[in-house]
Protein backbone atom coordinates (compact mmCIF):
# COMPACT_ATOMS: atom_id res chain seq x y z
CA UNK A 1 0.00 0.00 0.00
CA UNK A 2 1.38 3.39 -0.94
CA UNK A 3 1.78 5.57 2.14
CA UNK A 4 0.98 9.24 2.29
CA UNK A 5 3.96 11.49 2.78
CA UNK A 6 4.18 12.97 6.26
CA UNK A 7 2.93 16.51 6.65
CA UNK A 8 5.92 18.88 6.51
CA UNK A 9 6.42 21.36 9.30
CA UNK A 10 6.76 24.11 6.69
CA UNK A 11 3.27 23.29 5.46
CA UNK A 12 1.60 24.12 8.77
CA UNK A 13 1.09 27.77 7.87
CA UNK A 14 -0.88 26.81 4.79
CA UNK A 15 -2.76 24.18 6.73
CA UNK A 16 -3.69 26.67 9.44
CA UNK A 17 -5.39 28.85 6.87
CA UNK A 18 -8.09 26.22 6.36
CA UNK A 19 -8.53 25.31 10.02
CA UNK A 20 -11.36 27.07 11.80
CA UNK A 21 -11.76 27.33 15.57
CA UNK A 22 -11.63 23.97 17.31
CA UNK A 23 -12.34 22.68 20.79
CA UNK A 24 -12.59 25.04 23.73
CA UNK A 25 -10.34 25.33 26.78
CA UNK A 26 -11.55 22.50 28.98
CA UNK A 27 -9.73 21.34 32.09
CA UNK A 28 -8.82 17.79 31.04
CA UNK A 29 -6.20 16.98 28.42
CA UNK A 30 -8.80 15.58 26.05
CA UNK A 31 -10.26 19.06 25.55
CA UNK A 32 -7.01 20.96 25.03
CA UNK A 33 -6.56 21.68 21.34
CA UNK A 34 -3.93 24.44 21.44
CA UNK A 35 -0.30 24.52 22.47
CA UNK A 36 -0.88 27.53 24.70
CA UNK A 37 -3.23 25.37 26.81
CA UNK A 38 -0.59 22.81 27.72
CA UNK A 39 2.94 22.62 29.07
CA UNK A 40 4.91 20.91 26.32
CA UNK A 41 7.50 19.43 28.67
CA UNK A 42 4.70 17.45 30.35
CA UNK A 43 4.36 15.48 27.14
CA UNK A 44 7.88 15.19 25.76
CA UNK A 45 11.50 15.12 26.87
CA UNK A 46 13.73 16.42 24.11
CA UNK A 47 17.28 15.39 23.40
CA UNK A 48 20.03 17.50 21.89
CA UNK A 49 18.77 19.75 19.14
CA UNK A 50 21.71 21.98 18.24
CA UNK A 51 24.53 20.94 15.95
CA UNK A 52 22.53 18.11 14.37
CA UNK A 53 24.39 16.63 11.41
CA UNK A 54 22.53 16.24 8.13
CA UNK A 55 23.85 14.79 4.90
CA UNK A 56 22.03 16.17 1.87
CA UNK A 57 23.11 16.39 -1.76
CA UNK A 58 23.45 19.95 -2.99
CA UNK A 59 20.70 21.31 -5.29
CA UNK A 60 21.44 20.74 -8.95
CA UNK A 61 19.85 21.52 -12.32
CA UNK A 62 21.10 19.58 -15.33
CA UNK A 63 20.94 20.67 -18.96
CA UNK A 64 18.56 17.78 -19.55
CA UNK A 65 16.17 19.08 -16.89
CA UNK A 66 16.37 22.60 -18.30
CA UNK A 67 15.75 21.42 -21.87
CA UNK A 68 12.89 19.18 -20.76
CA UNK A 69 11.17 22.14 -19.10
CA UNK A 70 11.68 24.33 -22.17
CA UNK A 71 10.28 21.60 -24.41
CA UNK A 72 7.23 21.40 -22.15
CA UNK A 73 6.67 25.15 -22.51
CA UNK A 74 7.12 24.91 -26.28
CA UNK A 75 4.43 22.22 -26.38
CA UNK A 76 1.97 23.84 -23.96
CA UNK A 77 -1.09 25.67 -25.26
CA UNK A 78 -0.02 26.51 -28.85
CA UNK A 79 -1.26 29.92 -29.96
CA UNK A 80 -2.96 28.51 -33.08
CA UNK A 81 -5.08 26.04 -31.13
CA UNK A 82 -5.36 22.27 -30.99
CA UNK A 83 -4.50 20.04 -33.94
CA UNK A 84 -4.91 16.36 -34.68
CA UNK A 85 -2.37 14.42 -32.62
CA UNK A 86 -2.35 16.98 -29.80
CA UNK A 87 -3.48 15.96 -26.32
CA UNK A 88 -6.11 18.16 -24.71
CA UNK A 89 -7.20 18.17 -21.10
CA UNK A 90 -10.94 18.80 -21.03
CA UNK A 91 -14.05 19.09 -18.90
CA UNK A 92 -17.27 18.13 -20.63
CA UNK A 93 -20.96 17.82 -19.88
CA UNK A 94 -23.37 16.03 -22.21
CA UNK A 95 -27.12 16.54 -22.30
CA UNK A 96 -29.95 14.93 -24.22
CA UNK A 97 -33.07 17.04 -24.58
CA UNK A 98 -31.52 19.33 -21.98
CA UNK A 99 -31.04 16.57 -19.42
CA UNK A 100 -27.68 15.17 -18.34
CA UNK A 101 -27.22 11.46 -18.95
CA UNK A 102 -25.10 8.83 -17.22
CA UNK A 103 -21.49 8.82 -18.32
CA UNK A 104 -21.81 12.09 -20.20
CA UNK A 105 -19.98 14.34 -17.74
CA UNK A 106 -16.34 14.32 -16.68
CA UNK A 107 -13.54 16.66 -15.57
CA UNK A 108 -9.81 16.70 -16.17
CA UNK A 109 -9.88 14.13 -18.96
CA UNK A 110 -6.89 13.77 -21.30
CA UNK A 111 -7.81 13.12 -24.91
CA UNK A 112 -5.52 12.76 -27.92
CA UNK A 113 -7.32 14.23 -30.91
CA UNK A 114 -7.63 11.67 -33.66
CA UNK A 115 -7.53 8.70 -31.28
CA UNK A 116 -11.16 7.79 -32.00
CA UNK A 117 -11.96 7.37 -28.33
CA UNK A 118 -15.08 9.54 -28.51
CA UNK A 119 -18.04 9.46 -30.85
CA UNK A 120 -17.68 10.88 -34.35
CA UNK A 121 -17.48 14.64 -34.40
CA UNK A 122 -16.32 15.08 -30.79
CA UNK A 123 -12.58 15.11 -31.36
CA UNK A 124 -12.93 16.80 -34.74
CA UNK A 125 -14.97 19.55 -33.10
CA UNK A 126 -12.06 20.48 -30.86
CA UNK A 127 -9.63 21.10 -33.71
CA UNK A 128 -8.65 24.77 -33.58
CA UNK A 129 -9.90 25.29 -30.02
CA UNK A 130 -7.52 27.13 -27.70
CA UNK A 131 -6.82 26.70 -24.01
CA UNK A 132 -9.66 28.27 -22.06
CA UNK A 133 -12.20 27.92 -24.89
CA UNK A 134 -15.61 26.34 -24.32
CA UNK A 135 -16.97 24.57 -27.38
CA UNK A 136 -20.54 23.44 -27.96
CA UNK A 137 -20.73 20.19 -29.94
CA UNK A 138 -24.06 19.10 -31.43
CA UNK A 139 -23.59 15.42 -32.20
CA UNK A 140 -25.47 12.18 -32.71
CA UNK A 141 -24.67 8.87 -31.10
CA UNK A 142 -24.02 6.09 -33.63
CA UNK A 143 -26.77 3.58 -34.33
CA UNK A 144 -24.75 0.74 -32.81
CA UNK A 145 -24.13 2.61 -29.53
CA UNK A 146 -25.66 1.60 -26.20
CA UNK A 147 -29.37 0.87 -26.66
CA UNK A 148 -30.68 3.83 -24.67
CA UNK A 149 -28.41 6.29 -26.52
CA UNK A 150 -28.15 4.74 -29.98
CA UNK A 151 -28.96 7.22 -32.74
CA UNK A 152 -29.92 9.95 -30.27
CA UNK A 153 -28.90 13.61 -30.66
CA UNK A 154 -26.72 14.99 -27.87
CA UNK A 155 -25.08 18.29 -26.94
CA UNK A 156 -21.64 18.37 -25.33
CA UNK A 157 -20.30 21.52 -23.70
CA UNK A 158 -16.54 21.06 -23.68
CA UNK A 159 -14.02 23.30 -21.92
CA UNK A 160 -10.41 22.98 -23.03
CA UNK A 161 -8.19 23.32 -19.97
CA UNK A 162 -4.80 22.77 -21.56
CA UNK A 163 -3.29 21.58 -24.82
CA UNK A 164 -0.06 19.63 -25.22
CA UNK A 165 1.07 19.85 -28.84
CA UNK A 166 2.49 16.77 -30.51
CA UNK A 167 4.89 19.06 -32.36
CA UNK A 168 6.58 21.66 -30.12
CA UNK A 169 6.83 25.22 -31.35
CA UNK A 170 10.20 26.53 -32.47
CA UNK A 171 12.40 28.07 -29.82
CA UNK A 172 13.48 31.44 -31.18
CA UNK A 173 13.71 35.04 -30.01
CA UNK A 174 10.18 35.80 -31.21
CA UNK A 175 8.73 32.97 -29.11
CA UNK A 176 10.74 34.07 -26.09
CA UNK A 177 9.54 37.67 -26.34
CA UNK A 178 5.95 36.42 -26.48
CA UNK A 179 6.31 34.78 -23.07
CA UNK A 180 6.42 38.22 -21.42
CA UNK A 181 8.90 37.23 -18.72
CA UNK A 182 11.50 39.90 -19.34
CA UNK A 183 13.60 37.76 -21.67
CA UNK A 184 14.35 38.85 -25.24
CA UNK A 185 16.68 36.15 -26.54
CA UNK A 186 16.92 32.38 -26.44
CA UNK A 187 20.07 32.53 -24.33
CA UNK A 188 18.41 34.84 -21.81
CA UNK A 189 15.49 32.44 -21.62
CA UNK A 190 17.73 29.41 -21.06
CA UNK A 191 19.33 31.22 -18.12
CA UNK A 192 15.89 32.28 -16.85
CA UNK A 193 14.70 28.67 -16.87
CA UNK A 194 17.87 27.48 -15.17
CA UNK A 195 17.41 30.05 -12.40
CA UNK A 196 13.74 29.09 -12.04
CA UNK A 197 14.53 25.39 -11.69
CA UNK A 198 17.43 26.11 -9.34
CA UNK A 199 15.06 28.07 -7.11
CA UNK A 200 12.77 25.03 -6.94
CA UNK A 201 15.71 22.68 -6.38
CA UNK A 202 17.01 24.87 -3.56
CA UNK A 203 13.59 24.93 -1.91
CA UNK A 204 13.42 21.13 -2.16
CA UNK A 205 16.93 20.94 -0.69
CA UNK A 206 15.92 23.04 2.31
CA UNK A 207 12.73 21.01 2.76
CA UNK A 208 14.76 17.79 2.78
CA UNK A 209 17.10 19.19 5.44
CA UNK A 210 14.14 20.34 7.51
CA UNK A 211 12.45 16.95 7.28
CA UNK A 212 15.70 15.20 8.28
CA UNK A 213 16.02 17.46 11.33
CA UNK A 214 12.44 16.72 12.39
CA UNK A 215 12.95 12.97 11.89
CA UNK A 216 16.12 13.01 14.02
CA UNK A 217 14.42 14.99 16.76
CA UNK A 218 11.42 12.68 16.76
CA UNK A 219 13.69 9.65 17.09
CA UNK A 220 15.62 11.12 20.02
CA UNK A 221 12.61 12.57 21.85
CA UNK A 222 10.85 10.67 24.63
CA UNK A 223 7.08 11.16 24.60
CA UNK A 224 5.87 10.67 28.15
CA UNK A 225 2.14 11.27 27.50
CA UNK A 226 -0.19 10.94 24.55
CA UNK A 227 -1.05 14.28 22.87
CA UNK A 228 -4.39 15.82 23.88
CA UNK A 229 -7.21 14.24 21.92
CA UNK A 230 -8.62 17.59 20.76
CA UNK A 231 -5.21 18.57 19.38
CA UNK A 232 -5.05 15.39 17.32
CA UNK A 233 -8.61 15.99 16.14
CA UNK A 234 -7.64 19.50 15.00
CA UNK A 235 -4.73 18.28 12.90
CA UNK A 236 -6.93 15.53 11.47
CA UNK A 237 -9.31 18.26 10.29
CA UNK A 238 -6.40 20.09 8.66
CA UNK A 239 -5.19 17.04 6.78
CA UNK A 240 -8.68 16.05 5.66
CA UNK A 241 -9.47 19.60 4.49
CA UNK A 242 -6.20 19.87 2.56
CA UNK A 243 -6.63 16.49 0.87
CA UNK A 244 -10.25 17.31 0.01
CA UNK A 245 -9.13 20.59 -1.57
CA UNK A 246 -6.41 18.77 -3.51
CA UNK A 247 -8.94 16.25 -4.77
CA UNK A 248 -11.30 19.04 -5.87
CA UNK A 249 -8.48 20.66 -7.87
CA UNK A 250 -8.36 17.45 -9.92
CA UNK A 251 -12.12 17.28 -10.24
CA UNK A 252 -12.30 14.33 -7.83
CA UNK A 253 -13.77 13.51 -4.45
CA UNK A 254 -11.51 12.69 -1.53
CA UNK A 255 -12.47 9.03 -1.88
CA UNK A 256 -11.45 9.02 -5.56
CA UNK A 257 -8.12 10.73 -4.88
CA UNK A 258 -7.18 8.32 -2.13
CA UNK A 259 -8.18 5.31 -4.21
CA UNK A 260 -6.47 6.37 -7.44
CA UNK A 261 -3.51 8.21 -5.96
CA UNK A 262 -2.72 6.09 -2.92
CA UNK A 263 -4.56 2.81 -3.42
CA UNK A 264 -6.50 3.24 -0.19
CA UNK A 265 -10.13 2.54 0.60
CA UNK A 266 -12.03 4.77 3.05
CA UNK A 267 -11.06 2.81 6.16
CA UNK A 268 -7.38 2.70 5.17
CA UNK A 269 -7.00 6.40 4.38
CA UNK A 270 -9.01 7.43 7.45
CA UNK A 271 -6.58 5.42 9.56
CA UNK A 272 -3.56 6.89 7.78
CA UNK A 273 -4.83 10.45 8.21
CA UNK A 274 -5.35 9.73 11.89
CA UNK A 275 -1.80 8.38 12.22
CA UNK A 276 -0.42 11.47 10.51
CA UNK A 277 -2.46 13.74 12.79
CA UNK A 278 -1.10 11.99 15.87
CA UNK A 279 2.47 12.32 14.58
CA UNK A 280 1.93 15.97 13.80
CA UNK A 281 0.58 16.63 17.29
CA UNK A 282 3.74 15.06 18.75
CA UNK A 283 5.94 17.10 16.41
CA UNK A 284 4.17 20.29 17.45
CA UNK A 285 4.61 19.51 21.14
CA UNK A 286 8.27 18.68 20.54
CA UNK A 287 8.94 21.96 18.72
CA UNK A 288 7.06 23.90 21.38
CA UNK A 289 9.24 22.27 24.06
CA UNK A 290 12.31 23.52 22.16
CA UNK A 291 10.74 26.99 21.85
CA UNK A 292 10.18 27.05 25.60
CA UNK A 293 13.81 26.13 26.28
CA UNK A 294 15.02 28.80 23.84
CA UNK A 295 12.52 31.41 25.11
CA UNK A 296 11.14 31.81 21.61
CA UNK A 297 7.71 33.33 21.12
CA UNK A 298 5.49 34.93 18.50
CA UNK A 299 4.15 38.32 19.48
CA UNK A 300 0.79 39.79 18.54
CA UNK A 301 2.74 42.38 16.51
CA UNK A 302 4.44 39.61 14.52
CA UNK A 303 1.09 37.93 13.91
CA UNK A 304 -0.43 41.23 12.75
CA UNK A 305 2.51 41.84 10.41
CA UNK A 306 2.21 38.34 8.96
CA UNK A 307 -1.49 38.80 8.34
CA UNK A 308 -0.90 42.17 6.70
CA UNK A 309 1.58 40.46 4.38
CA UNK A 310 -1.07 37.90 3.43
CA UNK A 311 -3.59 40.67 2.75
CA UNK A 312 -1.00 42.53 0.63
CA UNK A 313 -0.64 39.42 -1.55
CA UNK A 314 -4.27 39.85 -2.60
CA UNK A 315 -5.68 36.72 -0.97
CA UNK A 316 -7.91 38.75 1.36
CA UNK A 317 -9.40 42.23 1.28
CA UNK A 318 -8.47 43.06 4.86
CA UNK A 319 -6.95 41.66 8.03
CA UNK A 320 -10.45 41.55 9.49
CA UNK A 321 -11.73 39.31 6.70
CA UNK A 322 -8.64 37.10 7.08
CA UNK A 323 -9.27 36.71 10.80
CA UNK A 324 -12.81 35.55 10.02
CA UNK A 325 -11.38 32.57 8.13
CA UNK A 326 -8.18 31.85 10.04
CA UNK A 327 -7.81 30.60 13.58
CA UNK A 328 -5.29 33.17 14.88
CA UNK A 329 -4.09 30.95 17.73
CA UNK A 330 -3.42 28.08 15.37
CA UNK A 331 -1.68 30.41 12.95
CA UNK A 332 0.60 31.65 15.73
CA UNK A 333 1.50 28.02 16.33
CA UNK A 334 2.50 27.64 12.70
CA UNK A 335 4.63 30.78 12.93
CA UNK A 336 6.29 29.41 16.06
CA UNK A 337 7.03 26.12 14.29
CA UNK A 338 8.73 28.03 11.46
CA UNK A 339 10.72 30.10 13.96
CA UNK A 340 11.96 26.99 15.75
CA UNK A 341 12.82 25.29 12.47
CA UNK A 342 14.77 28.36 11.46
CA UNK A 343 16.81 28.17 14.66
CA UNK A 344 17.44 24.45 14.17
CA UNK A 345 18.51 25.00 10.58
CA UNK A 346 20.92 27.77 11.55
CA UNK A 347 22.55 25.46 14.11
CA UNK A 348 22.59 22.33 11.95
CA UNK A 349 25.78 20.97 10.38
CA UNK A 350 24.91 20.15 6.77
CA UNK A 351 27.23 18.35 4.38
CA UNK A 352 26.85 16.97 0.87
CA UNK A 353 28.25 13.59 1.93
Amino acid sequence: MKKMAGLKMAALAAAAAVLLATAGCGQDDGKKAYLDEVKAEDYVKIGGYKGLEVVQALPEVTEEQRDSYINYILSLNPSDGAKEGDTVNIDYAGTMDGVAFDGGTASGQNLTLGSGRFIEGFEEGLIGAKAGDTVELNLTFPEDYHAELAGKPVVFMVTVNTIMAAQPQELNDAFVKGLDNGCNTVEEYRQYVYDLLMEDATAAYEDAIENSLVDMLMESAEFTKEPPQAMVDSYEEVLTANLTAEAASYGMTLEQLMSLGYGMDEAAYAGEIRNQAERFARQSLMLQAIADKENLSVSEEELQEEMETIVASGLYESVESLKEDVDARRYKESMMAKKVMGMLRENAVVSAG
